[in-house]
């Protein structure tokens, strides 16, 4: 019995003290973070267009939501471009919008909107292939 309290005891603090212990653990993912299987893409943080920051991402997660649930990318495949939209730069799942980079999430980082978008592009392809394995995933 003495036994078995002690192992107890030694498995709750190994799973407390994990972290302090050096034991890697998972990180956890922002508020803002938008991953695709399981590849950190983008952190929305900048309110645009109207849409606060929270907004952007539901909107963002629930169009690459879209973009899994379309057969066609399975059978056929899908061609992830960034292509620039006014001011903005879009990136794009064959001819679904799945994010749009504004002026605003650019700003500090020295890069124009379309080059944040490519880099944009080519994380959401990365994961889009964890995602759809069996999909053909091309980055243009």
């Amino acid at each position: 019995m003495r036994a078995a309290r002690i192992a107890a005891f030694l498995l709750a603090s190994f799973f407390a003290c994990g972290a302090p212990a050096g034991i890697p653990r998972p990180a956890m993912a922002g508020a803002n973070d938008i991953y695709v299987g399981g590849v950190w893409v983008v952190k929305i943080t900048r309110d645009a267009s109207g849409y606060t920051a929270e907004q952007r991402v539901l909107e963002v997660e629930k169009r690459i939501t879209e973009v899994l649930s379309t057969p066609a990318f399975r059978k056929n495949g899908v061609v992830i471009t960034a292509r620039k939209s006014g001011a903005s730069a879009v990136v794009v799942a064959g001819d679904m919008n799945v994010i749009t980079v504004t002026p605003q999430d650019a700003a500090g980082t020295g890069k124009t909107t379309l080059d944040l978008a490519r880099q944009v592009a080519l994380r959401f392809a990365v994961g889009l292939s964890h995602a759809l394995p069996d999909a053909n995933v091309h980055v243009f």
